[in-house]
């Protein structure tokens, strides 16, 4: 357009009367809306197709019980040396306290997480064997597989120390049961969280073994009176902190280890 017809009062009025034949033009043409009753037809054809809020709850419980289930059935799968080697490691921590004289606190700090670490031991058997790949291929993908055997793990780690815990409590005189808990959860915890987050990532026993081995080091460490002394000094307050946030991250760990799973086998 001519920028020299811009103040242009002629131009104006055949804009004005341009703008006035189109209006007229387009008024003769009718849009028939639909009546109440198409609409209402469109609408319960759709509604089959709208995603219904999923209930969170429901769907966690759903997609738990298949988890447990499948977790029952690894249990039998689990290498006999496991139960056998715990077993034992329960067995050393009655002799230090009872025999030996230990300090019942860090004795059970010392043993509480050496289940889980001796059961990463089961979750890397199938990559050794040569399974792995297989797995891939079951009802059940391999990170529920690890969830599985991380619920069979952890069940067993709780129950295992509560029975050290109750012995302790019971025959070792002035000691509190309310303290053995603390000592021997901050460092389950911990340790667990640090298995969810190397289970699914190792490929070979040299870094169990190093863990274990560096575990059973920080013992040693521990176990110095100078060190007991002053863990005895941390307020209940610190424990009860990293034992709540260390369970919190095992949650979330869990559900980004299922989802990893899911996502996969919808790729796939």
């Amino acid at each position: 357009m001519d920028s020299s017809r811009k103040n242009d009062p002629q131009f104006d009025l055949e804009l004005e009367e341009l703008e006035k034949e189109l209006g007229f033009r387009l008024d003769d043409y009718d849009v028939e809306y639909p009546s109440e009753a198409e609409m209402m037809r469109t609408i319960e054809a759709v509604r089959p197709f709208v995603p219904v809020k999923e209930n969170r709850w429901k769907s966690i419980a759903e997609t738990s019980i298949p988890i447990f289930k499948n977790a029952y059935q690894e249990i039998f799968y689990f290498s006999p040396l496991f139960w056998i080697l715990n077993s034992l490691f329960l067995v050393i921590c009655m002799y230090a306290v009872f025999i030996a004289d230990q300090d019942p606190y860090v004795t059970l700090m010392l043993f509480a997480p050496l289940p889980t670490i001796t059961g990463l031991f089961e979750i890397l058997k199938s990559r050794l064997t040569g399974m792995a790949e297989l797995e891939l291929s079951f009802k059940f993908n391999l990170q529920e597989i690890i969830l599985s055997k991380m619920i069979i793990i952890g069940t067993f780690n709780i129950g295992i120390n509560m029975m050290a815990m109750a012995v302790l409590s019971i025959f070792t005189p002035n000691v509190w049961a309310g303290k053995l808990l603390l000592y021997w959860m901050t460092p389950f915890t911990v340790i667990t969280l640090i298995s969810f987050l190397l289970a699914n990532r190792l490929r070979n026993m040299h870094a169990v073994t190093a863990t274990l081995v560096v575990w059973l080091g920080t013992g040693v460490f521990l176990s110095s009176e100078e060190v007991s002394g002053k863990m005895e000094s941390i307020p209940a307050g610190v424990y009860l902190l990293i034992i709540i946030t260390a369970i919190i991250l095992i949650f979330m760990q869990a559900g980004r280890l299922y989802k990893r799973g899911v996502n996969y086998e919808l790729n796939h």
